[in-house]
């Protein structure tokens, strides 16, 4: 319905709705002119038919001079098959990654290409060697054209699928070198590319093992690989796997207030970006990488600079939005954006497969209705479009439930957390987030088993709130303090609310005792009185 809505809208100020609202008023106008007497009936009908067809005809008007612009269509392509068979070798990866780099800036309007690598980190190590899997989402994230490719006896294959005609169209070369004929047919059939600029050798084996190894998470595999690599791709690879090692470190963001506390590995990338940035203009991944590295140790002015660079030189990088997204909204206006959320919707649009940005705008839409019924539905509707694209994201699923259970619907989160809980027995998470749903739906005995496992095994804080809480509402205020006071000894921060809602929690009990003091001193002085 939102999408309908701004269509119809096109960039018109107020769109839609003030076209209903100027109708309304026209026609609230007449009626009061044909109650009134003032016009003849038939002069008057035919004035009604005329504004409202002038009014509309206005309106369509502008709406084909600021309508909104097509709906770009998304062109997946998949790794490829060799001897019919699916391995994620380099191999895989070279006619995607040759079309990626051709791709790059270098596609009309009505293409937009995602990123082999993208659907990559979508899908996990765990689930990227099924191809079936990565046919799934290309088709989970509505692609116009499937690309696919196998490696054969007789030379390399390509087929292009027409997902929304149901057609297909097959390519061949006999070459294996290079992938200049199938290119070509490729560019004179769809006109995918502005200029055929594609590179004639095939990408670095080395390289692309040593990538794979890198969206695995495998960084100190990465850093041995490229040992003595001191080619350009090779050299910011390195950077990035010194920069996810770093983000791997913990870091106490209240020490960092009023220490500068130096990252081994951040100051390794950057011995190794800064020079790449000052010898080229264009370099979008160097840049994320280091904007990337000033957000965790927030120096966000640093962190503007890079990554609208990045945002000019890469502009459809799903990337460089989600980080951008860190910044104030202030930061983000010259740029077109006016909050976190449209940012975010951006990244999504470029990589609906995106985890963290669908993570971060499901709750950031929650928070920022301040948990209406509106807000909360919206990102359920974003998580749910992801779990379309990847069932069985643990991460997405847990978002999903808790988000149900915000709605005051714990019937629709509890199956999704005891099934995270068959799946991940040792996460404490899991145990808490049950008992959260049992809380709601009143089985305190049940939700109480949950979370004291929680707290048993793992002290887990959150959990001691809502024991407290159990034990309030049924009345025992020893034991409730007892938790109450356990949590606000756990407080994280200024900013812990469950920390201050266990504080509310203890006036709360201590004043239930104070009046049941009273009570039962009233009570005694009657039974003396009778006496």
């Amino acid at each position: 319905m939102r999408s309908i809505i701004q269509f119809l809208s096109a960039d018109i100020p107020g769109g839609i709705y003030l076209l209903i609202f100027v109708l309304f008023i026209i026609n609230l106008t007449f009626w009061f002119f044909r109650n009134s007497d003032l016009v003849s009936k038939e002069r008057l009908k035919k004035n009604v038919i005329t504004a409202n067809v002038v009014i509309l005809l206005l309106y369509v008007a502008l709406w084909f001079v600021l309508q909104p612009p097509k709906p770009q269509e998304r062109v997946v392509v998949l790794p490829s098959k060799i001897e019919s068979q699916f391995t994620l070798s380099p191999k895989a990866f070279y006619f995607p990654q040759i079309i990626e780099k051709a791709s790059i800036n270098n596609t009309p309007d009505r293409y937009l290409f995602h990123r082999w690598h993208w659907l990559y980190e979508t899908l996990t190590s765990k689930k990227s060697g099924n191809y079936q899997n990565w046919l799934h989402a290309a088709k989970a994230m509505k692609a116009r054209y499937l690309i696919e490719s196998s490696f054969g006896k007789d030379g390399f294959r390509c087929t292009v699928t027409d997902l929304k005609k149901g057609k297909k169209y097959s390519f061949n070369q006999n070459d294996t070198t290079d992938f200049s004929t199938v290119l070509s047919s490729l560019q004179k059939k769809f006109h995918f590319f502005k200029k055929d600029i594609w590179p004639s050798n095939l990408p670095d084996k080395t390289w692309l093992k040593s990538y794979l190894l890198y969206l695995d998470g495998k960084y100190d595999l990465v850093l041995k690989s490229l040992v003595g690599r001191d080619g350009f791709d090779f050299r910011v690879l390195t950077a990035a796997a010194y920069v996810r090692k770093g983000l791997n470190r913990p870091v106490d963001f209240e020490k960092m207030k009023y220490v500068k506390i130096k990252n081994p590995d951040f100051i390794k990338a950057r011995q190794i970006l800064i020079p790449i940035v000052k010898e080229r203009k264009d370099t979008p991944w160097g840049d994320i990488l280091l904007g990337r590295m000033a957000i965790r140790e927030q120096e966000f002015g640093k962190a503007e600079i890079f990554l609208k660079k990045a945002y000019v030189d890469d502009p459809e990088n799903a990337r460089v939005y989600f980080y951008l997204s860190f910044l104030l909204p202030d930061r983000l206006k010259d740029i077109g954006y006016k909050d976190r959320v449209a940012v975010l919707e951006r990244a999504i649009y470029f990589d609906p497969g995106y985890r963290d940005a669908v993570y971060q705008l499901a709750n950031e839409i929650y928070l920022a209705g301040i948990g209406t019924l509106r807000s909360t539905s919206e990102g359920i509707r974003v998580a749910e479009q992801f779990l379309k694209i990847q069932p069985g994201d643990a991460q997405i699923r847990s978002l999903l439930g808790s988000l149900y259970a915000k709605t005051n619907h714990p019937e629709k989160a509890l199956p999704i957390f005891q099934q995270l809980q068959k799946e991940y027995p040792n996460d404490p998470n899991s145990y808490y987030s049950l008992g959260v749903c049992y809380y709601l739906m009143k089985d305190d005995s049940t939700a109480l088993k949950n979370f004291m496992k929680a707290i048993r095994k793992w002290h887990h804080r959150d959990s001691y709130l809502y024991v407290a809480m159990i034990y309030n509402r049924q009345g025992k205020l020893d034991s409730a303090l007892k938790y109450f006071r356990q949590r606000v000894k756990l407080q994280t921060g200024d900013d812990d609310k469950y920390a201050l809602e266990a504080m509310y929690g203890i006036r709360t009990v201590l004043k239930k005792m104070e009046e049941q003091k009273k009570k039962h001193a009233l009570a005694a002085d009657s039974s003396d009185v009778k006496k």
